[in-house]
């Protein structure tokens, strides 16, 4: 991830907490819940990996939710696995 402006960066964090709380499905909105604690961290791969994750349609975060698919591995800390 290229390093961002402070103003940016704090946009981007800031778009990506509201993002991971609409989802549109209760159940993937309580799943990515965690994913708030680890933004506060501001680890770039972590803000790279929680964007990737936001970028993927439902079925893919329900198949991700349930181990049919991979999660990035700088997300499985907050993702319980």
């Amino acid at each position: 991830m290229n390093e961002l402006p402070d103003s940016k960066h704090d946009y981007l964090v800031r778009q990506l907490r509201y993002r991971l709380q609409r989802q549109g499905m209760l159940e993937l909105d309580a799943w990515l819940s965690p994913l708030q604690d680890a933004l506060e961290k501001n680890h770039p791969k972590v803000i790279e990996a929680v964007e990737y994750l936001l970028s993927c349609e439902a079925p893919e975060l329900l198949a991700m939710q349930t181990g049919k698919q991979k999660i990035p591995e700088e997300l499985k800390p907050w993702l319980n696995f």
